[in-house]
């Protein structure tokens, strides 16, 4: 028998037991579809936490104060407007660019008859190149308003609508901020799905402003640094780290009272995080190529013994252990394959489907597909091997008589 022969009578064969034929696909089907979704899905997280942090930059690194990952919100006060004078004023620092100190305070806000409790940012001009809003009305701080200490407020969209409405220019309006009135002087806006949240309910005053007239706004919050070369980040952060642990007496050996990370730092340990869950969740999934793989097995064997006349005849008239062998692992690759293909489309439909929802980066991972591929047609090799072999080895005559 040539090779189409059996191919043809192997697709036969899967159709005429069509019902049978689909229930034993459906694991394979499941396992396929699960797997290609979820890592589609891990390598669109990462790619949308990629996008949203190089709105950021991933030339920028921020110092926080204390040893703990909570420790500026609750109220550690290690850093000092010294240590940023000292960062901006060290020669060595070549790399450096900008320089941005963040005050930060919760205050009681009421403008237009509302009162809201919102947060205030005290920082310096720099900070429109850190955070990068859309400034869509008015202007950011200047420097005159940092060194003059105004009373000057660049609200965030949001609140500038919960105080105001809709579509109403607020530049010239004034509101009462923790008691004292200040002039708004812009409004800004952030699309960031990370950080818009944050930028578009909270405003920004000079520094001074916080530090000197706002409860809790005397400590420095974190410093952000952006630096000219990005390839050179790491040795810059270093060479602060070296400065801040000299400024504040820590000896060699002893913790820094200060954390620093930069965005590539933040991207790194996402993408770390994302795959080590995608790759365990797509690792269960997996299992059920193996119970779709036991399924292929034993309906394979219930076909054997239900064909056990065919097999006698074949054999009868001229087949060998070779025909019939590969005439039943066709069988197994072919349902393997084919339910490989559709848990292909259904897993790449999917996760096409859920990107669109949830509004995260459509990606299709060609290598999970190809080993998805493959994977199918070991299945099919696997658990159709001692099925076919068991056909192919049955004895001609016993066939014949076999009830």
């Amino acid at each position: 028998m040539d090779l189409k022969e059996l191919i043809n009578s192997a697709i036969g064969s899967l159709r005429t037991n069509i019902l049978r034929t689909s229930l034993t696909m459906l694991g394979i089907i499941i396992g396929i579809s699960s797997v290609i979704l979820i890592v589609s899905i891990g390598q669109g997280a990462v790619a949308f936490v990629t996008n949203e942090l190089s709105a950021f930059g991933t030339n920028v690194f921020q110092i926080t104060p204390g040893t703990g990952a909570f420790s500026a919100a609750v109220g550690a006060d290690t850093l000092t407007l010294d240590d940023v004078e000292a960062i901006e004023s060290e020669e060595a620092f070549t790399n450096i660019d900008k320089v941005v100190p963040v005050a930060v305070s919760t205050v009681d806000v009421l403008a237009n008859g509302e009162d809201r409790n919102l947060i205030v940012n005290g920082t310096t001009d720099g900070a429109l190149d850190v955070f990068k809003p859309d400034i869509i009305e008015g202007e950011f701080l200047t420097e005159e308003n940092i060194a003059e200490n105004d009373r000057v407020v660049v609200i965030g969209r949001d609140a500038a609508e919960d105080f105001f409405g809709e579509n109403a220019s607020v530049v010239g309006e004034t509101l009462k901020v923790g008691g004292k009135t200040f002039r708004i002087v812009g409004v800004l806006r952030s699309d960031s799905a990370l950080a818009g949240g944050f930028l578009n309910n909270s405003m920004f005053v000079p520094l001074g402003v916080v530090m000197d007239e706002f409860p809790g706004g005397d400590r420095i919050q974190e410093i952000d640094v952006r630096v000219l070369d990005q390839d050179q980040i790491n040795q810059t952060i270093e060479d602060v780290e070296a400065l801040l642990r000299d400024r504040h007496d820590i000896g060699e050996g002893d913790e820094d009272d200060f954390g620093i990370q930069s965005f590539q730092d933040i991207l790194g340990t996402v993408e770390t995080i994302t795959n080590l869950l995608t790759a365990m969740v797509a690792g269960i999934s997996a299992i059920s190529l193996i119970v779709g793989g036991v399924g292929v097995m034993n309906i394979m064997l219930v076909s054997v013994t239900e064909r056990t006349k065919e097999i006698g005849l074949l054999k009868a008239i001229g087949a060998k252990e070779k025909d019939i062998l590969t005439q039943f692992l066709i069988e197994a690759i072919v349902m393997t394959v084919s339910g490989g293909l559709i848990g292909i489309a259904i897993g790449v439909g999917g996760a096409f489907a859920i990107s669109v929802f949830v509004g995260i980066p459509f990606t299709l991972s060609i290598p999970a597909i190809l080993a998805a591929v493959g994977v199918s047609t070991l299945v099919g090799l696997v658990f159709g091997l001692y099925p076919a072999r068991r056909a192919a080895r049955l004895n001609p005559i016993d066939a014949l008589r076999y009830e």
